[in-house]
């Protein structure tokens, strides 16, 4: 894939977004990127709330995120304005000031040509403007530190699996944004293999970890479940009646998937994750049955 295969579309509601011409999907349709990505991520996370909960043991403790689907970077962009905002009110020589941690992004993207191409027509998204430079660093050297020094900016390329199978135990996150291509023309990172993955990565934290994304998709909630994950119903974002939420902690949730979901399930002729025919089928309608989160309903 290449810079050749986006052009720049406004979507029926008005808001300018980008078409990948080669699978026919315009991203985050139809609200466009800035939107979905503080709706969906930056305030449905509570980002700034979370920056702004130091640990008084270890303050200089980073909240790490995990931007899963770097793509023309909105989300990551989204979480960089929020924290600025943050650190604005931070005045380190006033004792009663608010404090906030520092942020650090590790974005895992597989084709950099989205991004190459929004960098070209940052003149096109408001939400660019001024970063720029952080956007051609990212490109050039993998990494970004803003001024202010708050905030590190890494992009690690390559296939997603591969790459946190090889740096296991390297980072862990704090918070996860998932946002990679549907199911429909990337079914290898909606897969119960890749979910626990994700959950081996996520066990070297001592804070509950978050995970944030747009699929309903049965197997998809299925797959999360299935790798270790709790999960619940999302808020709304555009026209999307409800996103997902995901965590290591039941009570994290806000709106955990309810016993009504479960009798959906239990009915539903599309249940299983899209790699089910890896695992044994009794195995994983056992695991779903014997799951906390249902069998304390």
């Amino acid at each position: 894939m290449s810079i050749h295969d986006f052009e720049i579309v406004t979507t029926s509601a008005g808001a300018v977004s980008i078409r990948n011409k080669v699978v026919n999907e315009i991203m985050h349709n139809p609200v466009g990127p800035w939107q979905e990505a503080n709706d969906l991520y930056v305030r449905q996370s509570r980002l700034k709330d979370r920056l702004a909960a130091v640990s008084p043991e270890n303050p200089d403790k980073p909240l790490v995120l995990f931007d899963v689907g770097l793509g023309a970077a909105s989300n990551a962009l989204a979480a960089i304005h929020c924290a600025l905002g943050v650190y604005q009110t931070r005045d380190p020589g006033n004792s009663i000031a608010p404090q906030a941690r520092p942020l650090h992004i590790v974005s895992f993207e597989n084709n950099l040509s989205l991004l190459e191409f929004a960098l070209q027509n940052a003149s096109a998204f408001p939400h660019m403007t001024g970063f720029e430079t952080a956007m051609r660093s990212l490109l050039k050297d993998l990494n970004w530190k803003s001024p202010c020094g708050m905030i590190t900016w890494e992009l690690r390329p390559g296939d997603f699996r591969q790459v946190i199978q090889q740096d296991a135990g390297t980072v862990a996150p704090n918070l996860i944004f998932f946002d990679p291509y549907s199911p429909s023309v990337n079914r290898e990172m909606w897969t119960l293999d890749c979910f626990q993955d994700l959950f081996r990565i996520t066990a070297g934290t001592t804070e509950p970890v978050s995970l944030f994304t747009y699929s309903v998709a049965t197997p998809v909630r299925t797959a999360f479940l299935l790798a270790g994950f709790y999960v619940g119903f999302g808020q709304p974002t555009g026209l999307k009646l409800e996103t997902t939420e995901v965590s290591t902690c039941l009570e994290s949730l806000a709106n955990p998937l309810d016993a009504r979901w479960w009798e959906r399930w239990q009915r539903s002729h599309k249940q299983m994750p899209y790699d089910a025919e890896n695992f044994v089928h009794q195995d994983l309608v056992n695991r779903m049955t014997a799951h906390p989160q249902f069998r304390l309903n």
